[in-house]
């Protein structure tokens, strides 16, 4: 079912790119930020990421986009130190409205995809637990400005990440079937980034 799936939307994408050729422009981002979860007293963590769009027009773009946020904690346990760490990284496909074309350039868009995830814990520099890597299905709506300087951008942005639980509690999604929508991790967070290629005016 995954291969079905990422077949029609990799020939979605080629049939949309086709459409817009006479315009189409491929846009590279690179973002860094803050991200929190919505559990009281969590830490804020920072991540970052790479995102690859393509503007079908000069208000609209889709593409792909890579993150990854990562969190470690050190503890001082009987004298000696406990370390953990996390990371989590969204693997997601993109689309982004553009309000205006000018300067200032306010847009909305949307993530939606896998969410990867693993955590370990090291006593004194070993390994005492490493967990499998997981994955869930989330998505992320997001708003913001792009501050125009010719054909590169200066992007601001808020985001918050939907990362919904697996029906069966697996590891892993296996399929969309087993999405658990009423079982959801949120966290919110702040992106700043510089954008190379914006869509024409």
């Amino acid at each position: 079912m995954k291969k079905t799936l990422y077949r029609s939307l990799g020939v979605a994408a080629f049939v949309m790119l086709i459409n817009s050729a006479g315009f189409a422009q491929l846009s590279l981002g690179l973002q860094g930020g803050l991200a929190k979860s919505d559990i009281e007293d969590s830490k804020t963590i920072a991540g970052g990421g790479v995102n690859l769009r393509v503007f079908a027009s000069p208000q609209f773009a889709f593409g792909v986009a890579g993150k990854i946020y990562a969190d470690g904690s050190d503890y001082r346990v009987a004298g000696q130190t406990l370390s953990t760490t996390g990371t989590l990284m969204p693997v997601t496909g993109t689309l982004d409205y553009y309000f205006l074309t000018g300067l200032i350039r306010p847009y909305i868009g949307a993530d939606a995809g896998v969410y990867f995830s693993k955590y370990d814990a090291k006593y004194n520099g070993n390994t005492i637990l490493e967990s499998s890597r997981h994955s869930n299905f989330g998505a992320a709506p997001r708003a913001g400005l792009v501050f125009a300087f010719g054909n590169i951008g200066i992007q601001v942005e808020g985001i918050y990440h939907f990362v919904f639980g697996n029906e069966n509690h697996r590891s892993t999604t296996g399929s969309v079937n087993n999405v658990d929508f009423e079982s959801t991790s949120q966290f919110g967070g702040v992106n700043v980034g510089v954008i190379f290629g914006l869509g024409k005016k």
